[in-house]
């Protein structure tokens, strides 16, 4: 064992006697909310992550999902989820369109 594991389980032991009653039983304290964060954070990176990953595969395959869902390994029925999951909609195509108008 590395001696910085060592001082650690060392000090969650110390942790864990200081809050022990004299009847053995853990002292109930109230819990932080810290041990939430991590994971809203996680979850918050992930989908930021997939958002990322579906819609430059969507760009790159002219917003073709199915080629866009080979692209990325997953199922078209899973980009599809995916895509109403995020609200993921094309990049509006009008400003490039409107300045190339042929006039009738």
């Amino acid at each position: 064992m590395t001696s910085h594991l060592k001082e650690t389980i060392e000090s969650e032991d110390q942790i864990k006697q200081r809050t022990q009653t004299p009847s053995g039983a853990a002292a109930a304290l109230p819990q932080p909310h810290a041990p939430a964060a991590p994971w809203a954070a996680l979850r918050s990176l992930r989908a930021e992550t997939e958002i990322h990953a579906i819609s430059r595969a969507l760009e790159e395959s002219g917003w073709n999902r199915k080629h866009a869902a080979k692209l990325l390994s997953i199922s078209y029925r899973g980009l599809l989820y995916k895509i109403r999951q995020y609200n993921i909609t094309p990049v509006s195509r009008g400003t490039v369109s409107q300045t190339a108008r042929p006039e009738i």
